[in-house]
């Protein structure tokens, strides 16, 4: 999981808004979007904000948080593309075939009901 993306996750868990964070740190909201869309930001402001959130560089090293777990269970990427566009075609696939079963079945019915009508 990128920088940007940690920053945002830990802010979201501690359920601050990014004009929280920033007010906490002395900086602007646009500054906090910034690094949380792009990843850029320099050594020092990121000190500043893992400060502000209570957490260490270490365990922000360390820190997958509940998506990037997933992710590496999934083996997707830093943005989850890998198994979400494997997942995509498989539902693609899925629905096509579920609306060649409902033709299907429309056929059937059609079938059923001539034969019964012949019955009669």
């Amino acid at each position: 999981m990128y920088i940007g993306k940690k920053i945002k996750l830990l802010r979201t868990m501690r359920g601050l808004t990014q004009e929280e964070l920033a007010k906490k740190i002395n900086k602007t909201r646009a500054l906090v979007s910034y690094a949380e869309q792009t990843g850029k930001i320099n050594h020092y402001t990121l000190q500043t904000i893992l400060k502000a959130l209570g957490v260490s560089e270490e365990e922000f090293e360390g820190f997958k948080g509940k998506i990037g777990m997933v992710q590496e269970e999934l083996g997707a990427d830093q943005y989850g593309n890998k198994e979400l566009s494997h997942l995509k075609h498989n539902l693609e696939h899925c629905q096509k075939e579920n609306e060649a079963l409902k033709e299907l079945v429309a056929s059937q019915k059609k079938i059923i009901g001539m034969l019964e009508k012949q019955k009669a």
